[in-house]
């Protein structure tokens, strides 16, 4: 399957021309997060529809709301959706499209650094529902991928810090020189670099696994237990902070069963210290209910889970891991 078409810019005069570029005189929408209205000035002859939108109305309403507006602006399977915003946005619009008529065209503008590096390459969205994140969910590559690095002088240093985690893992994945780049006194001074770089770690996994049936699971890196530590939280904990601390329990199971060298712990540790996130987590609910939640997750069969571990940098493998052994790992250290 081919990949997306990713274009980089600095500014968001030249994404407004890249933009206008894409559609050119083709029937589209544009679904803009509406926190975003008063930092980006598009054109205004686009049709553009802002959307209020947040990892709490990740659900079927907000699909149908989508939906709708397809339908009322007489889409068709021709015809361009564009979706400008963060990875909950890109979830939601990249699921609205692929599902509507079987699916239009699609282009995403990632308006966050967790969505430059990660959520918007490769195709996965979906929405929330009582049994988890992205239960519901298809595999839908986007045509196009516009990627503006203004968008980041509006972001706090906590989504700053969010988007990182990502590139740390793409780092620990496949480019340790992501890690070079990033264990610096100011990572913001290399961004361009690391993003690009995280987006070629990501692609060189996904061109050969689209849907998810080997290698791309590497690409769960720290996400099987972030994504219990979120649900456990009712979102309260970021995605980056969960997925901070299920990569760091990762990196010490590692050191037991692979004798990952514990550098590369420590490293990671330092870094997240000096950026004051948290190391560990104390779940609230009990383990009946977490064995629950894990059982949904999509790795899972007959209780063992794919779980991603790394031997050594740049060396990702999969083990099969009960999920009571994992509950024990997390409950009880």
């Amino acid at each position: 399957m081919k990949l997306s078409e990713i274009d980089y810019s600095n500014n968001f005069n030249d994404l407004d021309i890249d933009l206008k570029n894409y559609i050119n005189t083709d029937n589209h929408v544009v679904f803009l997060d509406s926190n975003l209205s008063s930092i980006l000035n598009l054109d205004e002859n686009l049709n553009i529809f802002e959307i209020d939108i947040n990892e709490s109305t990740k659900g079927l309403e907000t699909i149908q709301k989508l939906w709708s507006i397809m339908f009322d602006q007489s889409l068709d399977r021709n015809s361009k959706v564009i979706g400008i915003g963060g990875g909950v946005l890109s979830d939601l619009v990249g699921f609205a499209t692929s599902t509507f008529k079987r699916g239009a065209k699609l282009c995403l503008i990632p308006s966050t650094l967790l969505g430059m590096v990660d959520a918007a390459h490769g195709g996965k969205n979906g929405f929330n529902n009582d049994y988890g994140k992205n239960q519901i969910g298809t595999f839908f590559i986007p045509e196009k991928i516009l990627i503006c690095s203004e968008f980041l002088d509006s972001l706090s240093e906590n989504e700053l810090n969010n988007g990182i985690i990502e590139s740390i893992k793409a780092g620990l994945l496949g480019d340790r020189t992501i890690l070079d780049l990033i264990y610096v006194d100011n990572f913001m001074k290399n961004i361009d670099e690391i993003i690009k770089k995280s987006v070629k770690v990501k692609n060189s996994i996904l061109q050969n696994d689209i849907e998810e049936s080997n290698e791309r699971m590497f690409l769960n890196l720290g996400h099987t237990i972030g994504h219990l530590i979120e649900k456990d939280s009712d979102f309260s904990v970021s995605h980056g902070q969960a997925v901070a601390i299920g990569i760091l329990k990762g990196l010490e199971i590692a050191e037991t069963k692979y004798h990952l060298d514990n550098n590369v712990k420590h490293q990671f540790e330092d870094f997240l210290n000096k950026k004051s996130l948290k190391t560990d987590y104390k779940f609230s609910n009990d383990i009946n209910y977490l064995k629950e939640i894990i059982s949904n997750d999509k790795k899972v069969s007959n209780d063992v889970i794919k779980f991603v571990l790394i031997q050594d940098i740049e060396k990702p493998i999969l083990i099969d891991l009960h999920i009571n052994d994992l509950l024990e790992v997390l409950i009880n250290g």
